[in-house]
């Protein structure tokens, strides 16, 4: 027979407060007191946030899953609500263990749930932000077009509610048609040769400080995280000598570390990796805007327009890895920003969308005055406003001079914009702590527990 949650939790704590009496039987009441006490918290921050939460003008959420210690799906549920004074608030909503399936129809349930037990209406419902798995955003049965759906039977636009699918998971993905493979092939089999093995790791390292390198051994790749692959081939670059000489010192030598075109590729990758790297560090963040994180990405495609039409005319001023080795022709360079280019219009096309209200949002002053909100015209020719504008952030020249009674349709709109989820970077930070909460060690942790530790 399965308990309910109220009556596992108790199950469990009884079990516990048994096992401490064994064992501790001195600190029994100290044991009863921590428990209750996270209880009592965790209770008092559900209230909080309710309470809050009937203030929002509108909400979005950030939905992402994972797989726990115990193979047990995680669906973690972030809320991001903004009040008509501009105060946002953005917390976790909910952490769902599934057993079962997860399917848009289980993940979509399962938001239902959440959103009731905070009393969230879908008429102030405003974005999605999801990782862009097949049962987050399916077509027929993923969990965004089901919430569309859902707000169809209540007689509310679906079109008005903006789907994210994560701008660092996107930015990441862009970078796979940079491949260079016969670079990454070399480096990631020579990585491994040095670093796979124990005797050959120390080796290395003992080599490295015998020439007083600059670093003390090499970097694996790893394909997950996103930001590993500009730090190994950095790495692998500057230690390429000391790589070299122990490869063939070991007798299996990587005749490409002799290779002047290997050397060039090698140098192109270090430093186009690099300035992927910095793009993606700049996305990250729990409570960007999602017009700045777009406004980022956008500077990054002109950034490597420019870049293109520098590498077909050989200037490499902007790369200095490729600068140094100086190749005699870089119009294959060119062709991999070309490539990169494309990946980042198709992959951020349907930003495309809501690109005119964006601009309205975070750019009022620089929108044409054509096919918009007459708001915006009286916005642009108040001086004082365009002076205001300038020197404070966007969310406090909204809150503080963009008023309800002279502009109301640019304040919903600033409204809805600010609550919105760009990425799902909430979730992924919030999954870190997970795995330090459920370990192999407190892998019998229940459901409600593991919900309330975090």
């Amino acid at each position: 027979m399965k308990l309910k949650p109220h009556a596992e939790g108790e199950f469990m704590k009884e079990c516990l407060v048994a096992a401490a009496e064994l064992l501790a039987p001195d600190k029994v009441k100290l044991f009863q007191s921590v428990s209750d006490r996270i209880t009592d918290m965790v209770q008092d921050i559900e209230k909080t946030l309710k309470n809050t939460a009937r203030d929002f003008e509108y909400f979005s959420m950030a939905c992402d899953e994972t797989t726990d210690i115990t193979n047990t799906a995680q669906l973690a549920i972030f809320v991001r609500g903004i009040t008509t004074r501009f105060e946002t608030k953005q917390e976790l909503l909910s952490l769902q263990a599934m057993h079962g399936t997860t399917k848009g129809e289980d993940l979509f349930n399962q938001v239902i749930v959440a959103m009731n037990k905070f009393e969230l209406p879908f008429e102030k419902l405003s974005g999605i932000a999801t990782d862009g798995a097949p049962a987050m955003v399916g077509t027929l049965k993923g969990l965004t077009a089901l919430v569309k759906k859902e707000m169809s039977h209540l007689s509310l636009d679906p079109s008005d509610l903006v789907v994210c699918y994560c701008i660092i998971r996107q930015e990441s993905l862009c970078a796979h048609p940079l491949k260079l493979t016969n670079v990454m092939k070399t480096v990631v089999s020579t990585i491994n040769l040095i670093k796979s093995r124990g005797l050959n790791n120390r080796q290395f390292k003992e080599l490295l400080s015998e020439f007083e390198s600059e670093y003390g051994n090499l970097v694996y790749h790893c394909e997950v995280r996103w930001l590993s692959r500009a730090n190994m081939l950095a790495r692998f670059y500057t230690l390429r000598e000391e790589v070299r000489r122990f490869t063939e010192m070991k007798g299996k030598p990587v005749m490409e570390l002799s290779d002047g075109k290997f050397l060039f590729d090698l140098a192109f990758m270090v430093d186009i990796s690099k300035h992927l790297s910095e793009l993606n560090i700049k996305l990250q963040g729990p409570k960007q805007l999602i017009s700045s994180l777009l406004s980022n990405v956008k500077s990054s495609e002109v950034k490597l327009r420019l870049w293109q039409g520098q590498l077909e005319m050989g200037n490499t001023v902007h790369f200095p890895t490729l600068q140094e080795q100086k190749p005699d022709v870089t119009t294959e360079y060119a062709g991999e920003c070309a490539k990169l280019i494309q990946a980042f219009d198709e992959r951020f096309h349907d930003v495309e969308n809501i690109q005119k209200e964006l601009d309205m949002f975070a750019m009022p002053f620089n929108v044409q005055p054509s096919d918009v909100p007459m708001e915006i015209i009286e916005l642009q020719n108040n001086n004082e406003l365009k002076a205001k504008y300038n020197n404070l952030s966007l969310l406090d020249f909204y809150k503080l001079y963009v008023r309800a009674e002279h502009f109301p349709i640019l304040r919903r709109r600033a409204l809805k914009f600010a609550s919105l989820f760009g990425t799902t970077y909430s979730c992924e930070q919030f999954f870190s702590k997970l795995t330090l909460a459920k370990t192999r060690f407190r892998s019998r942790l229940t459901d409600s527990n593991l919900e309330n530790q975090l």
